[in-house]
């Protein structure tokens, strides 16, 4: 992407990701099935680790991610039951993610699902916007991308965020954050 057409393009994405992805998320997982959505209880981190790499499945949104929206619980559910694995883009996969780290998390408020938008200029414009899981557990920040549970550990939410191996060395130019529910985060003060 030309320098010229970042600035636009970041206002465009932030202004999709705060006020209208999650009401389209909404509107169209009532065409969607829905199941129920029950996790296992998980033994340990690593236990959850090796159940969402055999469980999920990468696959790009509608048009190439350009209509990017959340799958519902119920959805994510329903895929599990019928399928054997969910399978949906990094949204998808971090929102279903937050619920397992849910179990392993110092405390439910621990949990972050984030929208992290890199320089364009330098990463192709599909690579430039994701979603990732970022938790505290045992006082370290980890990290979850596309069902991967990165072996890293961090001290900090911000380290976690900036030197996962997706972001790390890019320029971040947005982030949000959201609770494991969806609901509108703020960064933790340590």
């Amino acid at each position: 992407m030309h320098r010229l057409l970042v600035r636009p393009y970041l206002a465009l994405v932030s202004w999709y990701f705060r006020r209208l992805k999650l009401p389209l998320s909404r509107a169209a997982d009532r065409f969607r099935p829905k199941g129920r959505f029950l996790l296992p209880a998980f033994a340990s981190l690593d236990e959850f680790a090796g159940w969402l790499a055999s469980h999920t499945r990468w696959r790009s949104d509608p048009l190439a991610g350009a209509f990017d929206i959340f799958p519902s619980l119920e959805h994510l559910g329903w895929q599990i039951a019928h399928q054997g694995y969910a399978a949906d883009d990094c949204d998808g996969l971090a929102y279903l993610a937050a619920q397992g780290a849910l179990q392993f998390a110092d405390a439910p408020d621990r949990v972050y699902v984030v929208t992290v938008v890199l320089d364009p200029v330098h990463l192709p414009l599909q690579q430039a916007a994701h979603v990732l899981c970022i938790f505290q557990h045992a006082g370290r920040w980890r990290v979850i991308s596309n069902g991967e549970l990165y072996p890293q550990a961090f001290p900090s939410f911000w380290r976690a965020l900036t030197d996962n191996p997706h972001c790390r060395g890019h320029a971040i130019l947005f982030y949000e954050l959201r609770d494991a529910h969806l609901r509108p985060a703020h960064a933790p003060a340590v």
